[in-house]
């Protein structure tokens, strides 16, 4: 489940399923200069259900929630804003009026509070909930993440991760791709203004530039440079990894 933000305000919600509902999406919005109005809070809020393991057993919505709070890093946002404002948890505990552990634990990713108490805090210090996500969780410049603390952005047949999320005021993004076979961006054509280049790390892909399709295997990639609308699909046996870089970012 993802809630959209523009301009601050609650403008639709909806379940990508796969990477090409998101992408089109994201495209959608980007394209009418909303980059940084719109804002994408995935299931941690809101979901209900529980996600099986690859080994059969189940993640508890409480797991569940604080893996996708990590993933958005909404810990590492709080934190870097409460430290901005200059107030000490126990002061932005207080202006919220929730406990101070509260924010001990979210500002850990020990805990994931639900969309009503995060507008709680947030609303303490006058700030909207897209204006939160927009802002970059770290002021560093030089940012080393794990596999672990790459964004999701789609998960299942096409899994999509970005590198580096605690900075959204980059100019150039990461992504890391894995597409299952068959799996791909979808049968729409997407497109950046911009620049993007690809390498394919693992398998073998097909490409769809305009009217021209080209295979590339590992080792090979491809640049586009402007609007090209294009497609991607895992055409191999073996999931097929690629990293994509762009500029400027999509997210």
């Amino acid at each position: 489940m993802a809630l959209i933000f523009l301009h601050g305000k609650l403008l639709a919600s909806c379940i990508f399923t796969d990477c090409q509902q998101w992408f089109v999406a994201s495209r959608a919005l980007s394209a009418q200069t909303f980059f940084y109005d719109y804002l994408l809070i995935t299931e941690f809020m809101l979901t209900e259900a529980k996600t099986p393991r690859k080994d059969g057993s189940k993640t508890s919505r409480e797991e569940r929630s604080r893996q996708e709070a990590s993933d958005l890093a909404v810990g590492a946002r709080l934190k870097a804003l409460r430290e901005k404002l200059g107030l000490s948890q126990r002061e932005l505990a207080k202006r919220a009026g929730v406990t101070n552990t509260t924010i001990s634990l979210i500002e850990q990713e020990a805990h994931a509070p639900s969309l009503a108490s995060l507008h709680r805090i947030l609303s303490a210090v006058s700030i909207s909930m897209a204006d939160f996500f927009a802002l970059p969780a770290s002021q560093q410049n030089v940012i080393f993440n794990s596999a672990s603390d790459m964004m999701v952005v789609s998960r299942g047949a096409a899994d999509l991760r970005v590198l580096a999320p605690e900075r959204r005021d980059k100019a150039l993004q990461m992504f890391l791709e894995r597409y299952e076979p068959g799996a791909g961006t979808g049968d729409a054509p997407i497109s950046h203004e911009g620049e993007t280049a690809v390498v394919v790390i693992r398998g073998t892909v097909e490409v769809t530039v305009g009217e021209k399709t080209h295979r590339i295997r590992a080792g090979g990639g491809y640049q586009l440079i402007g609007r090209q609308p294009y497609s991607l699909t895992n055409i191999g046996n073996v999931t097929a990894v690629v990293a994509c870089a762009c500029t400027p970012p999509m997210i």
